[in-house]
Parts: C-alpha cells; sequence; structure tokens
C-alpha cells in the first residue's frame, strides 16, 4: 500500500508576516516574505523486487565427556555438514567467503546434568551465500547432516542501487503530482523545483522461514521432505521532500 504524506506551504505577498523556518537535516531554511513563493511537498513510496541472493545461517552444537571427543564430534559434523551443502549445490567460495565462527566451550555443572554427563560443547556457524531458488534444498542437506542451530534466512539484492533509484524515482513522481494538484487548487502556476531530500530504508515482505532446532539427522529418522521455503520480496522505501517554486 502506498502511503503518502502531504504538506504544503504557500507564500503570498502583503498578508503574511515576515518569518523564518529553522533549518535541520529534514527542513531547509524558508524565509516566509513577499518575494518567496513556494510549495513544499513530501511523498513516501516504495520499489520492490524478488531476491537475488539467499544468506542462509547455518550451524550446530555437539557435546562430549571430553574436550578432545567433543572436538573430534564438531569436526566430522563440520566436515559432514559442509560436504551435505556441496552436494546439494553450494560452491566452496559460498561457504567459505561468508563469516564464520566457532566456540569451544566448558560446561556448567547444570549443564553436565542436562547433557547426562557431557561436559564440553562446540559451536560453529557460516553464513552461506546461495540462488534463491536453491535456499530450501541446501538448508535441508546441512540440517540433515547434523545443522541443528539453522533455519534464518536474509534475502537481498547483490546490488541495493537499482533498487533504491526506483523507489526514489517513484516516490519523487508522486511528490510532483501532489505539488502539481496542490498548484491547481491554489489557482497558481508549478515552477521548478528548488531544492529536492530523500532518505531511503530497506525491508522484506512476505513470510519468514520456521528456525530449525536440534533436528535429528536423516541417519537417526526418516529423512522428511524439505521444508517448503518461500522467498521474501526485496524492498526499498524512499521518502522525498520537494519544494517548488510557484508562479
Amino acid at each position: 500500500m502506498k502511503t503518502l504524506y502531504l504538506g504544503a506551504l504557500v507564500l503570498f505577498a502583503a498578508t503574511l508576516p515576515v518569518a523564518t523556518i529553522a533549518q535541520t537535516a529534514e527542513n531547509p531554511s524558508i524565509q516566509i516574505n513577499k518575494d518567496n513563493r513556494t510549495i513544499s511537498i513530501s511523498a513516501t513510496d516504495h520499489a520492490e523486487a524478488d531476491p537475488e541472493v539467499a544468506d542462509l545461517h547455518v550451524g550446530f552444537t555437539v557435546y562430549g565427556p571430553t574436550l578432545q571427543e567433543a572436538y573430534k564430534a564438531a569436526s566430522e559434523s563440520s566436515n559432514g555438514i559442509t560436504k551435505a551443502m556441496l552436494d546439494a549445490g553450494a560452491t566452496r567460495s559460498d561457504i567459505q567467503i561468508q563469516s564464520q565462527s566457532q566456540r569451544v566451550s566448558r560446561l556448567t555443572d547444570y549443564e553436565i546434568k542436562t547433557q547426562k554427563g557431557m561436559k564440553f560443547s562446540v559451536e560453529q556457524s557460516w553464513t552461506v551465500s546461495v540462488d534463491p531458488k536453491n535456499a530450501a534444498l541446501i538448508l535441508d542437506a546441512a540440517v540433515q547432516a547434523g545443522a541443528n542451530q539453522s533455519g534464518d534466512i536474509n534475502w537481498r539484492m547483490r546490488d541495493r542501487i537499482t533498487l533504491d533509484g526506483e523507489a526514489v524515482r517513484i516516490a519523487t513522481e508522486h511528490a510532483h503530482a501532489l505539488a502539481a494538484e496542490l498548484a491547481k487548487g491554489l489557482d497558481v502556476t508549478l515552477g521548478k523545483p528548488l531544492y529536492a531530500t530523500n532518505s531511503v530504508t530497506s525491508n522484506f515482505i512476505g513470510p519468514r522461514p520456521m528456525m530449525m532446532n536440534s533436528y535429528m539427522k536423516s541417519s537417526e529418522a526418516n529423512a522428511p521432505a524439505p521444508l517448503a521455503i518461500e522467498a521474501q520480496r526485496v524492498q526499498s522505501t524512499a521518502t522525498v521532500q520537494i519544494i517548488y517554486a510557484i508562479e
């Protein structure tokens, strides 16, 4: 839904006292006097597109009674998950270029009780950038291989400039249309723009995937079908403010 915000300042000679509107980042300095005749318009609108990249957040936690056993289990899980993602269509650069983190920890006394005597944990996580159409298959392969702390997906464009520019263009067109209508209603002629500024924000629209925690490996149970994951559309929202001269 388009959201439009309209603000107008129409200046005529002799009928208004001399005053000054303070200048801020959102509001340029405007002198209100007989020589200054302007209309100020703000408009907000957006542009959206299908994502070009899906950033998969993949990770696991394993436990062991000793540090050596925990680390061995982690090494096996790490190599197994990486191989599963490569077999499912990810490339080595998809996995390695993105951020990785590892952590080896000794469990607290309470955790040792809940983990039935295990004393150490090892965690590893990746962010894997893949084609959105392959996101469900690659994520499922990782989970089936033991990535029991996985599931978050960020959808994005490779380059935001085009989508941001489209949002600014649409908002600018709406601002001009509003200014023209306002000038028509005031029985004045809309002149050239004297000042313009804009701000752009980015977000997503559409369903979010479920987080998959403590998922069983395919060797421990019959492997279910991959979750149905619908890519979120990427959205840029632009707000423009334009000051036009009036004649």
